[in-house]
């Protein structure tokens, strides 16, 4: 026996949303991620057996079960002070990307206020930059986030860009801009 309450919910809603939104998305401005960066920028620290550092580390492996590496490594010495400066970054690629957009999007983005939330568009990445840290420290309630001080920042890197636009994106993921 046909369920009608299931068609209609599930099929006929949806193909009357499509028809009467008025965004109408085609083959062309369908959006292809290629990269998912997230990385922690971290510039002019003076020691590095600071704890924050191995934090920063394992943020990376509680939440995405990935090791990152270090990136952009840069050391100067001036007025008898060691600075060194580097980027601790993991990048997704393929279907590894998935995952860790799912948890921005569900975990992080709706739950921080937006006053907290910075967002940089450019022609070809979409970069969402975590202002206040002490949102993992209340999530998760772990003493290792405690040292987390520097924002991380969310980068997706778009393929066909001539075709980009931050708007049709943002719609898709339902994120206001």
């Amino acid at each position: 026996m046909l369920d009608f309450f299931f068609y209609y919910k599930y099929i006929v809603r949806f193909i009357l949303i499509l028809k009467k939104s008025e965004f109408k998305y085609n083959y062309t401005n369908i959006i292809n991620l290629n990269k998912f960066i997230i990385y922690f920028n971290i510039n002019n620290i003076n020691d590095l057996n600071n704890r924050s550092i191995l934090n920063y580390i394992y943020f990376f492996k509680y939440y995405f079960s990935v090791i990152p590496y270090f990136s952009n490594y840069y050391y100067k010495f001036h007025l008898n002070l060691d600075y060194y400066s580097f980027c601790i970054q993991y990048i997704f690629i393929n279907k590894a990307i998935h995952y860790p957009l799912y948890h921005f999007v569900n975990d992080i983005y709706y739950m921080i206020n937006r006053s907290y939330i910075s967002l940089n568009k450019n022609y070809n990445f979409i970069e969402y930059k975590i202002i206040d840290m002490s949102f993992f420290v209340e999530k998760k309630n772990s003493i290792a986030f405690f040292n987390l001080k520097i924002p991380v920042n969310f980068k997706l890197i778009i393929n066909n860009h001539n075709f980009f636009d931050y708007k049709n994106l943002l719609n898709l993921f339902k994120l206001k801009s």
